[in-house]
């Protein structure tokens, strides 16, 4: 995704020199432009545009996913249809599949029903919910000021406003699932023009207890970093998402859990096909 940095003698050194002191103006020019009064109102819309994003139905998107964790190592093809969600795994471990998971794969798509789609949506609306919860209290549980070196991310073309941000003490959670949020920190890159999130990076500052930590606990010195694009429409979706943390699951033992989930070849629909168009979409699509 970055592209390398090349180092060129003579002639081109002094043209590197050049766009350096050019580069470090333009970073300073930034972060001068957003004043601590204006922070409150651009993380307001970045958060406003994010959550009309996370939880859409009018529009859809067909991606490829490869996910990696400590069981998986797959490639998957996914297309939001009207219908809900659906999914044709291309790969495994790096290896294509056979003849035999090719036909297993193709019998389980024909065979989707619209009612089964439907139950995997309300199932995914009632975890969304946590979601939407979550982002929609950030701005007020979350300390935000302007990060004094507004590093760039290269990957995106566009300037971006860089902030740090932490705990707000002032904050008392009001649900359950409000409570993780006073034990994260980090930093977040937004797009100067349109106050779209690009890429947020969390660290777990303190422990943090699931159900008082029945249901589990999230050691401290985690991380997890979330980077997404422009995809069509004038909204966004991820590309790349970093789970690295250490937790104890149902009070039974500590265990590291690492995940990453990289979407490629993304796609925006303006409007969503129906189940039996999503699945000949996919049938038709080469691995």
């Amino acid at each position: 995704m970055r592209l390398p940095f090349l180092l060129i003698p003579a002639a081109g050194a002094l043209a590197v020199l050049s766009l350096s002191f050019a580069h470090a103006a333009y970073h300073a020019t930034v972060a001068d432009s957003v004043t601590p009064d204006a922070v409150p109102a651009l993380v307001a819309e970045a958060v406003k545009y994010q959550m009309e994003d996370f939880h859409h139905t009018s529009w859809g998107l067909r991606y490829r996913v490869h996910r990696v964790d400590s069981k998986d190592d797959s490639v998957r093809e996914l297309i939001e249809s009207a219908d809900g969600n659906v999914a044709r795994t291309l790969s495994h471990h790096g290896r294509p599949l056979s003849d035999e998971e090719t036909a297993a794969e193709e019998k389980r798509l024909r065979a989707l029903s619209a009612t089964e789609l439907s139950r995997r949506r309300r199932s995914a609306d009632s975890s969304d919910k946590y979601g939407l919860e979550l982002i929609g209290a950030f701005p007020h549980a979350m300390l935000f000021t302007v990060a004094p070196s507004q590093t760039q991310l290269p990957q995106f073309s566009r300037p971006q406003v860089v902030l740090n941000f932490s705990p707000n003490p002032q904050y008392h959670p009001q649900t359950t699932a409000q409570e993780v949020l006073p034990g994260i920190a980090g930093r977040m890159w937004i797009d100067a023009e349109t106050h779209h999130l690009l890429r947020i990076e969390l660290n777990v500052t303190k422990n943090l207890n699931l159900m008082f930590g029945i249901l589990a606990r999230v050691y401290q010195g985690g991380t997890l970093t979330y980077e997404q694009q422009a995809i069509g429409g004038g909204h966004y979706a991820y590309r790349n998402i970093d789970i690295n943390v250490k937790l104890r699951e149902l009070m039974v033992k500590v265990v590291p859990y690492h995940e990453t989930l990289t979407a490629t070849d993304i796609t925006y629909l303006p409007t969503p096909p129906r189940l039996k168009e999503a699945v000949e979409m996919l049938l038709s699509s080469k691995p």
